[in-house]
């Protein structure tokens, strides 16, 4: 299957939209009605890149669009990142999927996200979902801002993967005749092909994709493209991070020792800094490393994984006891207020530190947790929250 499917009957009307989100008509209008004031703005400084993140309304709708309408939908396999999915679908799929290529083409979407309009947006709902104009519409309404898709929206990345719906799965399907693999994760594309490709071919390929893009109001970003060759002396020929000349992804060879490192250190300040919280973040950030080495199932993650299960970062008595006034804090609060995000998002951090605190003050935080979860009764998760 080349092509994005939706197996299931059309949203006929604006009371149907409304029963499938599970929220009465008259509030998914005021919903939508006020969509331009219902996001938080900011800045991410170390990737210059301006978020914009749904509030509280907004963005509990816009997660159940993802989970009763975009996560019906039947994903071809080119399409790698951001889907729920009972296949894997991640960096490292994406990845396999050109793993011992000879020709490698690494393109990229210039501001994907921010160039895809509204009227694209609008197109996906009513051709791809055949929906009819008026659910089309609102929708299209509750999933953008200022006319197009937002960095943040919790939605976008859905509106990512299936703004190419009528003309990507042409595209694959007439590479594959020419034997090029074609993937894309969000707004990274690779081709690749098992033959060395000379520039002229590579070339007409990028032209295609180009060719996709420009009929979207999308441009390529020419700093991104790169065309590489198997066992051409260079520190590149990766897909989404990963070293691909081999059968399976991988990570180089500079990249484990500097993991194995991170391991060493924490070893080494274990027993001296185990409560600073310098050696939490240390060991926060060496574990994500490890989880790498994990999902790439390298052999030495485990022996890796079980080192820093041995230097685990704890709390001292002061934080022991900030933790036991925090507790007896929470436990105050009403049960009629156990239900808001805020709380729920409280409690959930204040089990997971109690967590932590068993590490040093195992009798403590055992007392702690019971009261908190006989006084939070039936709390639901993040997750739950945002779905019921």
């Amino acid at each position: 299957m080349d092509k994005p499917y939706y197996p299931f009957n059309a949203i006929a009307s604006i009371d149907a939209l409304a029963r499938t989100l599970g929220i009465h008509p008259k509030l998914l209008c005021s919903i939508a009605d006020k969509v331009e004031s219902s996001y938080s703005t900011y800045d991410l400084a170390n990737k210059n890149r301006r978020v914009f993140e749904p509030k509280y309304e907004l963005k509990k709708i816009q997660k159940r669009i993802n989970s009763r309408i975009f996560e019906k939908v039947e994903y071809p396999l080119y399409l790698q990142g951001g889907i729920k999915s009972e296949v894997k679908r991640d960096y490292v799929e994406n990845a396999k999927i050109h793993s011992h290529a000879e020709t490698l083409i690494s393109l990229d979407i210039k501001k994907f996200y921010t160039n895809i309009k509204a009227d694209k947006v609008f197109s996906v709902f009513k051709y791809f979902f055949n929906f009819p104009d008026d659910v089309s519409s609102i929708l299209t309404t509750l999933t953008t801002y200022n006319g197009r898709v937002p960095q943040g929206g919790c939605t976008s990345s859905y509106l990512a993967n299936l703004v190419f719906f009528n003309s990507e799965y042409r595209l694959v399907s007439a590479f594959r005749g020419k034997g090029i693999k074609y993937s894309r994760l969000l707004d990274d594309v690779t081709l690749s092909s098992e033959k060395n490709l000379d520039s002229t071919k590579c070339t007409n390929l990028i032209k295609y994709v180009v060719a996709m893009f420009k009929s979207y109001e999308l441009r390529l970003n020419t700093k991104k493209t790169k065309i590489e060759y198997r066992g051409k002396a260079n520190k590149g020929f990766e897909v989404t991070g990963l070293w691909v000349e081999h059968k399976k992804p991988k990570i180089r060879r500079k990249e484990r020792r500097y993991i194995r490192q991170l391991v060493y250190n924490c070893d080494l300040q274990y027993n001296d800094r185990k409560t600073n919280p310098e050696y939490h973040e240390l060991w926060n950030r060496t574990s994500g490393k490890v989880a790498k080495l994990v999902r790439l199932e390298h052999s030495q993650a485990r022996s890796l994984r079980e080192r820093l299960r041995l230097v685990l970062p704890q709390y001292d008595n002061n934080t022991a006891y900030k933790l036991k006034k925090l507790t007896n804090k929470s436990l105050q609060v009403p049960k009629e207020h156990h239900q808001k995000i805020g709380r729920i998002r409280d409690y959930n951090r204040l089990i997971f530190k109690l967590g932590i605190l068993k590490r040093s003050h195992p009798a403590l935080a055992k007392v702690l947790i019971k009261k908190l979860k006989s006084h939070y009764l039936n709390v639901p998760t993040k997750k739950e929250y945002w779905l019921e």
